[in-house]
């Protein structure tokens, strides 16, 4: 996948992101919005928020990029991320940071782009299907929830800071 979107007329960074999801065989379903959909606020309008998962890009203190996968009502616990990579620091990229890294822009990350290392928190496992970045900001997919595991391959780990085993010693999470 190209790490930007080509000159008119070139596919839309959906549209890539359907041939990969046809290569691959996975099932999916786009769903579309007429306007942006970079929130979860706005996204819920039209789907059910306990599917959503987020894509989130990070960058680690070595400079390497890695998406977090987690529930849209959650929040990516930055001191879960740093200990289970064993760096001393992450942080969430920038918005040039996502387009690079990822090859998608902010709203419209997918959980198959173009960085190789993924953590994918137990709880998106929770449902047969999420609801994922569909590649443009006015766009969802619904894919299954395995198909995240089989094609990435991402270490399983609770990377969230809302969760009751980690709501108290997360409260104030950097």
């Amino acid at each position: 996948m190209s790490n930007r979107k080509e000159a008119a007329g070139a596919p839309s960074y959906s549209e890539k992101l359907r041939s990969f999801l046809i290569a691959n065989n996975v099932s999916h379903r786009f769903i579309e919005f007429s306007d942006p959909v970079k929130t979860v606020e706005q996204a819920s309008k039209k789907v059910h928020v306990e599917k959503i998962a987020k894509s989130i890009v990070m960058v680690d203190s070595n400079g390497n990029a890695l998406l977090a996968i987690v529930p849209a009502k959650n929040k990516v616990s930055h001191r879960k991320v740093k200990t289970i990579l064993s760096v001393s620091d992450v942080h969430l990229a920038s918005h040039p940071e996502v387009l690079k890294h990822s090859g998608y822009p902010v709203g419209g990350v997918p959980p198959f782009n173009d960085i190789k290392r993924s953590i994918l928190d137990p709880q998106v496992l929770k449902n047969e299907t999420a609801i994922v970045g569909g590649g443009d900001v006015n766009k969802l997919i619904e894919i299954r929830s395995r198909d995240i595991v089989t094609i990435l391959n991402p270490k399983v780990a609770d990377i969230s800071q809302n969760t009751p085993d980690s709501e108290k010693t997360d409260e104030k999470d950097t």
